[in-house]
């Protein structure tokens, strides 16, 4: 055999090439099922959502503490003691370094007439919040001269929620709570390089939360919405609701206009066909639908549907794509004026749905979904070219590793030629 000369050498390395540019384009043609990154963890989309369901519970209990004016106290004109109650603030801690926040809610109890700090912590193996301590200090004892005081700040590394108290401006006796992996403990010494800010002041005559609490407390609003948002963007499914077609839209419209009509309804609750029929007949909610925000397949014909109301914005929805239903969609669970559901949340419901008996059997196909390039031709507003599909979108994979097969096996075939020629 002859030695290879430069040119075949050259020749050689093109071959080495082209063979790795069509196998490079083979595989790149391939589908991909990488999900995308998710912006929020799923340990902290669940989290938020089980903080705002202690939150809400809180909020119903005790009501949100409110004022006319940012800076109003609660006193009485005639100096008598008074019993203010409610929700006053809330508030994420990282009490643990580099673990998931706590969840502290300042309220004011009215039965009891106490002042007091709720602490909740998030079990990420029991995947659910957990009351970690309360703290609770008497204000319908305290002398109208003194007051006691809880604020939330850090020593420069480690979080504390301190209580005061203060006699004629003066200060008192202080106490500062921490916790360490789910226990609350109290300081022995005073912490040092004290920094923090105050929540709220009392005696039995005042109470003055140093948060704003105007606005019907909107500083509390805007925290509860935070968690809200925080579970809603923890979902790592594809959002579809801009790829709808009009005809798909248009029946999704008309199954969440029957879902509106209930505060809260769950096919778990039913045990037989009856039963369940019974409960749809049953309305419970006089919203109205308004708009589509996020819809979400999470396969088997099982959506998952957030939707905007005349009421509320966060209400949601799964349904599943049925010939047997009504409008096209059985619905399964119905939550309005709601936490949306976290990821974590989403992922556990689809798996207990697929398994209930009531389910109706799926629809065959799917949904006709818009491609990214009709997306994009929709926004430029230029028309839409209609063209007959040659292949079916299923061959797409095997022909190119066929593709690529027949040609490096021609690149092959081309290198023994040329091998043939310089024996010659």
């Amino acid at each position: 055999m002859c030695p290879i000369n430069r040119a075949d050498k050259l020749l050689y390395k093109l071959i080495c090439a082209l063979s790795a540019f069509t196998m490079l384009f083979s595989a790149g043609t391939l589908p991909s099922d990488a999900a995308k990154p998710p912006d929020v963890s799923s340990a902290e989309g669940r989290m938020s959502a089980s903080y705002g369901y202690v939150l809400n519970d809180i909020i119903f209990e005790y009501g949100a503490m409110k004022t006319y004016a940012a800076g109003d106290a609660f006193t009485d004109p005639a100096g008598g003691d008074i019993s203010p109650g409610g929700t006053v603030y809330a508030e994420l801690i990282p009490f643990d370094a580099d673990k998931l926040p706590y969840l502290a809610v300042f309220t004011a109890n009215s039965d009891t007439k106490c002042a007091e700090v709720h602490i909740w912590g998030y079990d990420e193996e029991r995947r659910c919040a957990v009351k970690t301590a309360e703290l609770s200090k008497p204000y319908g004892n305290i002398e109208p001269d003194s007051a006691g005081s809880f604020s939330v700040g850090s020593d420069g590394g480690k979080y504390y929620i301190a209580y005061r108290t203060s006699k004629n401006g003066a200060p008192g006796a202080s106490e500062y709570y921490t916790v360490i992996d789910g226990e609350a403990y109290m300081y022995v010494n005073t912490p040092q390089n004290l920094s923090d800010t105050g929540v709220m002041e009392f005696n039995r005559a005042y109470f003055k939360s140093f948060k704003d609490i105007s606005d019907y407390n909107k500083t509390l609003d805007d925290f509860f919405t935070q968690l809200k948002n925080t579970a809603a963007d923890s979902v790592t499914y594809e959002d579809i609701a801009e790829r709808l077609s009009p005809e798909d839209e248009s029946e999704i419209e008309g199954a969440l206009s029957a879902a509106v009509s209930y505060n809260y309804f769950d096919i778990a609750d039913y045990n037989s066909m009856s039963e369940y029929r019974a409960a749809l007949d049953t309305k419970t909610c006089s919203d109205r639908f308004y708009l589509i925000t996020n819809m979400y397949d999470l396969g088997d014909e099982i959506y998952y549907v957030r939707f905007s109301t005349d009421r509320s914005f966060y209400n949601y929805t799964l349904l599943r794509r049925s010939n047997s239903a009504e409008n096209g969609y059985q619905i399964l669970t119905v939550a309005t004026d709601c936490i949306p559901l976290s990821d974590s949340e989403l992922k556990q419901l689809k798996e207990e749905y697929s398994r209930n008996m009531l389910l109706f059997k799926k629809a065959p196909g799917s949904l006709r979904l818009k491609s990214g390039v009709e997306l994009d031709l929709l926004d430029s507003g230029l028309p839409e070219l209609k063209i007959n599909k040659l292949f079916d979108p299923n061959i797409k994979a095997p022909a190119a590793l066929i593709g690529g097969g027949i040609s490096l096996a021609l690149l092959t075939a081309l290198w023994f030629i040329l091998l043939a020629d310089d024996d010659e």
